[in-house]
């Protein structure tokens, strides 16, 4: 193990150091621990985002997600977005504003028995992965539901997108329905 003291020649700028922020500088005896909290660092709520990929997989990335905020105490966020081409003006989106809205709200169903409530954000926008990287918070919790092959999909691309950029992404991994069944 290695040692390592400050050069004699530092001692002088360490004892202005010292002086200049000597009532932060406080030796604590052996043994004491002293509690701290920080204002801004618990001050906002924290959030579970979950991306809307394709019906079904984006319903059990809400369940994987009111489970995980169970746990937390975090608020959903259910994002969508209507993904306008560029030879189509912005304020005319392929999709209905409407349907989407109607879609979400009966993804997101009843609010669940513990009280936790999705907000749902439906965004029209050129670009779905720039967007999202503008409005989630940095480090945010970010769930997304797909299938997972070999080969990239548009939600695995997305999630890999999100870590590349420091944000913890959960990718539920969604299995095929069973199609035997006709009604």
């Amino acid at each position: 193990m290695r040692c390592l003291s400050p050069v004699a020649q530092d001692q002088h700028r360490i004892g202005s150091m010292k002086n200049l922020y000597s009532a932060d500088i406080v030796k604590q005896p052996t043994g004491s621990a002293i509690w701290e909290t920080t204002t801004g660092f618990a001050s906002e709520p924290l959030d579970v985002n979950v991306v809307f990929t394709q019906q079904h997989a984006t319903a059990a990335a809400l369940k994987s997600a009111q489970s995980l905020a169970r746990g937390l105490g975090a608020s959903i966020r259910l994002r969508a977005a209507i993904v306008v081409p560029l030879r189509l003006p912005l304020d005319q989106p392929p999709v209905s504003v409407r349907f989407m809205e109607r879609l979400l709200c009966d993804l997101v169903g009843q609010p669940e028995p513990d009280g936790s409530e999705v907000s749902v954000h439906l965004y029209v926008c050129r670009d779905w992965i720039e967007t999202l990287l503008q409005v989630v918070r940095p480090n945010s919790l970010v769930v997304i539901g797909g299938r997972k092959h070999w080969w990239p999909t548009a939600a695995s691309r997305m999630a890999r997108a999100l870590r590349g950029i420091g944000h913890r992404v959960v990718f539920v991994d969604i299995k095929e329905q069973p199609t035997g069944s006709v009604r």
